[in-house]
């Protein structure tokens, strides 16, 4: 980020979301054409899955609990040097990145690959059913420094104060909040076995070399998700798409700016060393 040169960001990801188009694999060599320009890697991932569908209902006992497993195609575009991609799904197309300067070529970004998808008529995308914008932060704090003096309190699980006796290993809040243009869900993990959450570790990120090693020290991961739902779907337009990342990132960054101690603004800013 322009404004800070030593933010903690290491991963964003957009998403626009729409009907499942079946079949999708037969087109991935039209949008490699449309993109190959600037995004001229192509990747083939096959991903497994296990999704439930479990019957809670005690007065409903006809209703059987169902476990479905199957596979999913999952197609990149990458940037020469890696630090970006294009995915794309039966359900979703994507871009993400390790290398995020600010929000405005973010967008430029995902606007090029969205209309690049869009471009190729075969595909028959007319109707999109969510947008959504993520943000992965790590924070470490310089060596002989706490953690807790780099987050605020709200933000990082407590310590119990009972000297001798416990130590936290891991911690973890969790809240969802309603905004002006869906939901977000804030997550911060503290010592965690991970850095990017298990969902996000997928074969696209670690060819790209974006996975991430456990620091040695005490630190934490902060994790937000926003995004907005169209009930009724909506026609899919590029212009609309873009500007609800555009509002989905303001609220974010207003919740980011308020997870920092004034001590963490100055490192994140490069005032202080």
């Amino acid at each position: 980020m322009p404004n800070m040169p030593n933010a903690p960001l290491v991963y964003t990801v957009g998403v626009v979301r729409f009907p499942r188009v079946p079949g999708i694999a037969k087109h991935s060599n039209a949008l490699l054409e449309a993109v190959r320009g600037i995004y001229p890697q192509f990747d083939d991932f096959t991903l497994s899955f296990v999704r439930a569908n479990i019957n809670l209902n005690p007065d409903s006992p006809e209703e059987k609990s169902e476990i479905d497993r199957g596979e999913v195609k999952l197609f990149q575009f990458a940037s020469p040097d890696r630090k970006w991609g294009l995915f794309l799904t039966e359900e979703v197309f994507g871009v993400h990145t390790s290398a995020y300067i600010h929000n405005e070529d973010f967008v430029a970004k995902f606007k090029m690959g969205l209309q690049a998808l869009l471009s190729v008529p075969e595909l028959g995308i007319k109707w999109m059913e969510a947008v959504g914008f993520r943000y992965v932060d790590l924070v470490t704090p310089h060596p002989g420094e706490l953690l807790d003096s780099y987050l605020q309190t709200w933000v990082l699980p407590p310590k119990p104060n009972i000297d001798g006796e416990m130590d936290l290993l891991q911690g973890m809040y969790v809240a969802v909040y309603k905004t002006a243009f869906g939901e977000l869900r804030f997550q911060s993990l503290r010592n965690p076995p991970f850095v990017l959450p298990m969902d996000l570790n997928n074969p696209a990120v670690q060819k790209n070399g974006w996975s991430i090693p456990v620091p040695g020290s005490d630190f934490a991961v902060m994790d937000m998700d926003h995004g907005c739902r169209f009930n009724p779907l909506e026609p899919i337009d590029v212009d609309v798409v873009c500007e609800k990342l555009r509002s989905l990132r303001s609220i974010s960054r207003k919740l980011f700016d308020q997870t920092g101690t004034d001590h963490a603004k100055k490192v994140w800013k490069g005032e202080v060393s």
